[in-house]
Order: structure tokens, then C-alpha cells, then sequence
């Protein structure tokens, strides 16, 4: 399936300055939501690999649009170039618009990686996103493409081979 990219169809918000990402991809019927550790500096005009890749997979998939979350918003080509301390407000800004934005019964494609370790508040980001997500929304399938890493992690969409979904236990 081809996933349509055009300007009508994008999600994309953002802070004023662009520091933080809270998601980025298109509009359609039957949309993938998946959730990575931090943005990096991809836009709707200039993709960076990962959101080619999360784009790509999609459509194989049989899905006609996805969204690409993370775990933290702020921007950073590395997160370990993320602060030693997370920003509340981002981190709940983060949360209000991914609850407002994934629908009942949707597929949430869990793509982490160990880069979950990368600072200890970002566990603790995730926890409390997942918690909100299982007390508001009903008949989610979290799903995962390939092994878990060593760390007991979703493997993140850059590093994989393309193959089918399976389910993820969160």
C-alpha cells in the first residue's frame, strides 16, 4: 500500500521554537501509531530514515497512513545528548497529544530499543504513558517487529529487516 504524503494529509506538531516533536505523519483510515525513544530532525518535507523506514513499513503492512510518537519530545540526534533531567511540561505536553490523537482500538507499533537506558527518567516516561494509555483508551494492540533485544526491548524500526508484526506484551 502507498502511503500518501501529501501537505493535506500531514500531522505534525511541534513546540513554537521546533525543540520538541510531539508527532509527525499523515492522515488516513486505517493509521499506524508507533512510538520511538526521542525526534530527531525530521520534518513533513525532509524525512530522516527512521520516519522513512516506520513510512515504509506501514505500507507493507497494510496500513494507509501512520504517526510516528516517542517516549520524550525533545529533539536530539543522540539521546544521550538528552538532559540529564526531563522537562515536566514537555513530557505531559507529550502525553495530551498523544492521547488525543490515537483512537480506540488502534495498533500501536512499540519501537524503543535500548535506547530506553539511555537516561533513567525516560523508563519513567514511558511507564506513566503507558498507564495514562491503558486507563483512557480501550482495545489497543501493541504490536513489535522481529525479537526483543537482550535488554527485553522492541527493536528499533532503523535496525530491522522487514518482516510481519507480532504481538508486544507491554
Amino acid at each position: 500500500m502507498i502511503i500518501n504524503d501529501s501537505i493535506v494529509n500531514v500531522i505534525y506538531s511541534h513546540s513554537r521554537d521546533n525543540r520538541y516533536r510531539y508527532s509527525l505523519g499523515t492522515r488516513g483510515e486505517n493509521t499506524l501509531y508507533c512510538f520511538g525513544i526521542n525526534p530527531s530532525t525530521a520534518t513533513p518535507d525532509n524525512y530522516d530514515p527512521t520516519i522513512r523506514k516506520v513510512r515504509n513499513v506501514a505500507g507493507r503492512q497494510g496500513f494507509d497512513s501512520f504517526v510516528m510518537f516517542n517516549i520524550y519530545p525533545l529533539r536530539a540526534t543522540n539521546p544521550v545528548d538528552l538532559p540529564a533531567n526531563m522537562e515536566k511540561k514537555e513530557h505531559e505536553n507529550n502525553i495530551r497529544i498523544i492521547l488525543d490523537t490515537i483512537p480506540n482500538g488502534s495498533v500501536i507499533w512499540a519501537a524503543w530499543g535500548n535506547l530506553i537506558h539511555s537516561r533513567a527518567w525516560l523508563a519513567d516516561c514511558r511507564k506513566e504513558l503507558i498507564t495514562k494509555m491503558q486507563k483512557s483508551k480501550k482495545s489497543i494492540k501493541w504490536v513489535k517487529m522481529g525479537d526483543l533485544t537482550i535488554r527485553n526491548n522492541p527493536r528499533h524500526p532503523l535496525y530491522l529487516r522487514y518482516q510481519d508484526f507480532s504481538e508486544f506484551c507491554i
